[in-house]
């Protein structure tokens, strides 16, 4: 067990430095988004396009593990969306935010470089997955069921405004740029090979830094039942049935095993830009963020050690 937090304690130090760093105003509030800016319109899609652009398209585009992710979020988010209710949590919109930060972890700015380090760029295809999973199926189904909440009179605009906000997000890009580079045999052109590699080795520790920064202005406010439930199916449930799903569908061990890991992310912070911009319970998932993070200190390395135990390492 001791190598397995020797694994992922130095990335959740890093995230403990960006804390560190927004706690004492080393770096302003204000400084956030230009970090985040860096990370996600620059080198977390180097990063993607170079992992992937190396693998084998076959590997990046596995129905089968598209159909048990999409199971497995389903499912989590129906619990988060039912359990809502028992958590004090009244209304539709609330069980459809309760719904996606009990299934929509932070694969992008955590589960990424922590699967790359683990597995190395083999298990960058699973995450490239199911980030694709929860950038077009379940974000916006919770989208959808906050706007029938309010009486559903907008729905086709917002169908649109999703549409654009998937075609033109960084991440759906660079995947999509990787899997042709992949498909037709390009790769990455040996020109740009080496800007691509390193532009992209510094999204790591800058995405897990500024995501110390983001939780340093997070407080611990709002109601604890509804915290207790998405962060339990989130770092518990939910690795769990990725588990079994994976497994059921008859995918690798390997496969299963960073699907496990991947499903195993604290809550994602893009759960708590749809809860502020549509006004439910942004201090409540605020909170859930900030605590499944730090819980996530161990139930990640727990997973870890679970997953590697899997394909005998």
């Amino acid at each position: 067990m001791e190598v397995f937090f020797g694994l992922t304690v130095p990335f959740f130090a890093v995230i403990g430095l960006g804390y560190l760093a927004g706690a004492r105003r080393l770096i302003p509030p204000a400084g956030i988004p230009h970090l985040n800016t860096f990370v996600f319109y620059f080198s977390m899609p180097a990063l993607i396009i170079g992992a992937l652009a190396r693998q084998p398209v076959t590997v990046l585009l596995d129905a089968q593990f598209l159909a048990a992710w999409i199971s497995a979020g389903v499912l989590l988010f129906a619990l988060g969306a039912l359990g809502a209710r028992f958590a004090g949590m009244k209304g539709l919109a609330s069980a459809a935010i309760s719904g996606q930060a009990s299934a929509v972890g932070n694969v992008g700015f955590l589960a990424l470089p922590l699967v790359l380090v683990a597995f190395g760029p083999g298990g960058i295809g699973s995450v490239a997955a199911a980030l694709i999973i929860d950038l077009v199926v379940l974000i916006p189904l919770s989208i959808g069921l906050i706007e029938v909440s309010r009486g559903g009179t907008e729905l086709s605009a917002t169908a649109q405004r999703v549409a654009r906000g998937m075609v033109f997000n960084p991440f759906l890009v660079s995947i999509v740029a990787g899997v042709l580079l992949s498909a037709t045999g390009i790769g990455v052109p040996s020109a740009l090979e080496w800007f691509v590699e390193f532009l992209g080795a510094a999204a790591g520790p800058t995405a897990l830094f500024a995501l110390g920064l983001s939780l340093a202005g997070r407080r611990l406010r709002g109601d604890l039942p509804g915290i207790a439930l998405m962060s339990l199916l989130k770092l518990i449930v939910h690795p769990v049935v990725a588990y079994f799903m994976l497994s059921g569908f008859g995918l690798s061990a390997e496969t299963v095993a960073v699907g496990t890991v991947v499903a195993a992310m604290p809550v994602a912070g893009n759960v708590f830009v749809i809860a502020e911009q549509y006004g439910v319970g942004a201090r409540r998932v605020s909170a859930a963020i900030l605590v499944s993070t730090v819980i996530a200190v161990v139930t990640v390395a727990l997973a870890l050690s679970f997953a590697k135990g899997l394909i005998g390492v």
